[in-house]
């Protein structure tokens, strides 16, 4: 069975589910959103969504669009728990979004059906997902984003346009690529990569989101350089929102906490 085949079947038997990853403010601990991560079975290609969705998917553009819909709906339906204590960050590829008709009405029913208001979502694009007409993507970001919605360029400095993106998508959000955070604290070359790319997006009007941290001295270092936002298996891994509503979690990651002495910890909501 080809992965064409596979996928189409899975997603008619539903086998599609959401998990969920808080992003932190690293100043206080507080969450400020959760970021929808799309999960299937292991051993098929829904195991594998980088794959999928990236730039060599096996799948067609038609499969691509109708897999990237339904990983839209799931991330509503159970991310609308969530959406009280913070942002909603949601994946779309890019081929979707320039269906722009298609796009704005399927989601407004989606919103509509799950009490989600446009302003608590946070579209991100991938720079995995390459356009040749940033123009045009831009003209749709610019409708969709006067009727509430902000985004996120996702996994930046990873391919050559990233830049290009920053310059044309105007993100309210910039996600750093995690090889830029793996092994940061012994690597001054990535430090002053992260700083440069920190202090540009500032300029720009773009918050910076560090993605993949996982260990107290990335954590660490990328506080000395001033970087707001983080996510990562540090502070927890995708989990149903179910987990996150739990204990009062959603006031911020009670475990594990920052250095003591340097930084306080995260919040658990007792302050």
């Amino acid at each position: 069975m080809n992965d064409e085949v596979q996928v189409r079947e899975l997603l008619q038997r539903g086998f599609l589910s959401t998990a969920f990853q808080p992003i932190l403010h690293l100043n206080t601990g507080r969450v400020l959103g959760y970021e929808a991560l799309m999960r299937g079975p292991g051993g098929t290609p829904l195991a594998n969504p980088a794959r999928v969705f990236g730039p060599q998917s096996p799948l067609s553009q038609g499969l691509i669009r109708e897999l990237d819909a339904a990983c839209v709906a799931a991330a509503f339906r159970s991310g609308r728990l969530l959406v009280p204590y913070g942002l909603l960050f949601v994946n779309v590829h890019i081929n979707t979004l320039l269906k722009l008709r298609v796009v704005q009405d399927y989601y407004r029913k989606l919103l509509e059906s799950s009490g989600i208001s446009p302003q608590a979502v946070v579209v991100e694009i991938s720079e995995r997902s390459s356009t040749e007409t940033p123009r045009a993507l831009s003209r749709v970001l610019k409708v969709l984003r006067k009727a509430g919605f902000r985004f996120a360029l996702d996994d930046f400095g990873l391919a050559y346009s990233g830049l290009q993106h920053l310059y044309w998508f105007e993100p309210e959000f910039v996600k750093l690529d995690r090889g830029f955070v793996l092994g940061i604290q012994r690597s001054k070359r990535k430090q002053a990569l992260v700083a440069g790319m920190a202090a540009l997006c500032q300029k720009l009007g773009s918050e910076v989101i560090a993605e993949g941290v996982e260990g107290n001295e990335e954590l660490l270092t990328l506080m000395s350089l001033d970087i707001p936002l983080a996510q990562g298996y540090h502070f927890g891994r995708p989990q149903a929102p179910l987990f996150w509503l739990s204990e009062r979690r959603t006031e911020g990651v009670p475990k594990p906490y920052f250095a003591a002495g340097a930084l306080g910890r995260v919040s658990d909501g007792d302050d």
